[in-house]
């Protein structure tokens, strides 16, 4: 039997956010590079709007 070792390549080319729950409702994304989504309390995101967000941001190539 033969056993192949998979090596996994970090993505480096893409930023890669976090969608997380605000301790006041809501949901933002942040990203290591520093981008994040409004962090405002008059503008709570819904999940599926933070989400978003994070994807679209993710598609975004890293400098």
């Amino acid at each position: 039997m033969t056993t192949t070792t998979r090596r996994v390549h970090p993505d480096l080319a893409h930023h890669h956010p976090r969608v997380t729950r605000l301790p006041l409702g809501g949901w933002t994304w942040e990203c290591d590079c520093g981008g994040a989504s409004a962090r405002s309390v008059v503008a709570r995101l819904t999940w599926h709007q933070a989400y978003v967000g994070a994807l679209i941001h993710s598609a975004s190539i890293s400098p």
